[in-house]
């Protein structure tokens, strides 16, 4: 299912035209593709939401799918099409319904055991930060400092809540995995 959704917004995004001007989105592309690269390498040992495997993909492989698929795909087609500032009515109606949009996709793979959540996360938080996140997307491609700021911001409140603070790593013997352990003896 993950993989069809990939294609999905892949195809959406060809057949839609928004494409052919992906290179006038092409730095957003990069800090959406760069944040949930980041976010699964900081987090390995904490994540907050996993996606269970399925035929063809698991957690790490399917996260790897949408940093360089789904991800890039949606940046394209949102920025493509977003209103011009002149509407503000237009331009929320649009923000609110990619943001109903991408919690309803993730709701039907939380119904149907694509994603679990752990460490107290929810759809509601999901949900949340869909809002962040799109709103972050339209600044980044207007103003890759205040992008960064309120990303550093937003990143930082998720370690408060989840984690603590300061957070407590754990130790780098722990985070070896066990098919690397035989090549360190």
């Amino acid at each position: 299912m993950i993989l069809f959704c990939n294609l999905a917004f892949l195809l959406g995004c060809y057949f839609s035209g928004a494409s052919k001007k992906w290179t006038l989105y092409y730095d957003t592309i990069l800090y959406i593709a760069l944040c949930n690269l980041l976010y699964n390498f900081i987090c390995r040992d904490f994540q907050l939401w996993i996606y269970n495997a399925d035929l063809l993909l698991n957690h790490v492989n399917t996260e790897l799918v949408n940093s360089f698929v789904l991800l890039p795909s949606l940046v394209v087609t949102y920025l493509h099409f977003l209103p011009s500032s002149s509407s503000i009515r237009r331009k929320t109606i649009y923000y609110c319904a990619w943001v109903f949009g991408l919690s309803a996709l993730e709701l039907i793979w939380y119904l149907t055991g694509y994603i679990s959540y752990e460490h107290g996360w929810n759809l509601f938080y999901s949900i949340l930060f869909d809002f962040v996140m799109f709103f972050t997307l339209e600044l980044h491609h207007k103003n890759v400092k205040k992008a960064l700021v309120l990303s550093a911001a937003t990143i930082l409140s998720l370690i408060i809540l989840f984690t603590g603070f300061p957070p407590t790593p754990a130790p780098f013997s722990n985070r070896l995995s066990v098919t690397a352990m035989p090549l360190l003896r």
